[in-house]
């Protein structure tokens, strides 16, 4: 199995990432919440907390190019999804549908590129410390955190799918067809629900009680 390098976003020498991660999380969720309650149209609200947004930035030292890559990606989905809903919406008769398809954008540009802001400056272990701190049900804490490890054992567990089909395959090139892909999306899904059943009866065998106990 690949090892990772350890996660040391959290202890860097920048001022952001030397914050409590509960205030970093606390203040993130407020800065969520007053983008989400921005009514459409707001252009001044939206563009003070664009600059909000953008001061961080700064300050974090948070990568410029890959945030604009993550956002262009996020952009593409919610520019779709924004066509789709806005000519449903009763706001559209007031500011037009113009209006009220950038707005949806923006907010949840604006929403996302917070997000990743976060996890640029937070490491994972700090934040899911921080949950707990703030009475997150331990439940939901310890899903996150088995859900950020096996996510990585099961792109291991497809590359080896990919291999072991491109040795039985005589197909050229890189790109799977349709059936080959759902395939294998339909196999691999059916090995994870075997591999949770499989952990689930170890961590009930070794007297798992719901809490992660670690050694920070």
């Amino acid at each position: 199995m690949r090892l990772d390098a350890p996660d040391d976003r959290g202890k860097r020498a920048g001022p952001v990432h030397r914050l409590d991660a509960r205030y970093k999380l606390l203040f993130t969720l407020a800065f969520v919440i007053a983008v989400v309650a921005t009514p459409i149209g707001q252009w001044r609200v939206l563009g003070s907390l664009g600059l909000l947004l953008a001061l961080l930035v700064g300050i974090s030292g948070a990568p410029v190019r890959s945030l604009v890559l993550r956002w262009a990606g996020f952009a593409l989905v919610v520019g779709f999804l924004a066509v789709m809903v806005a000519p449903g919406l009763p706001a559209r008769a007031s500011h037009g549908l113009v209006t009220v398809i950038l707005s949806i954008v923006v907010k949840n540009s604006l929403a996302f590129l917070m997000m990743l802001v976060l996890a640029t400056v937070t490491s994972w272990l700090d934040l899911l410390q921080a949950m707990r701190q703030l009475g997150v049900p331990r439940v939901l804490v310890a899903t996150l955190q088995f859900m950020e490890r096996y996510l990585h054992v099961l792109g291991e567990e497809l590359a080896r799918m990919s291999q072991a089909r491109r040795a039985r395959s005589f197909q050229g090139g890189s790109i799977l067809s349709w059936r080959l892909l759902t395939g294998m999306l339909g196999m691999l899904l059916l090995r994870s629900f075997e591999r949770a059943e499989r952990v689930h009866s170890a961590m009930l065998a070794r007297g798992w009680d719901g809490t992660i106990r670690t050694l920070d």
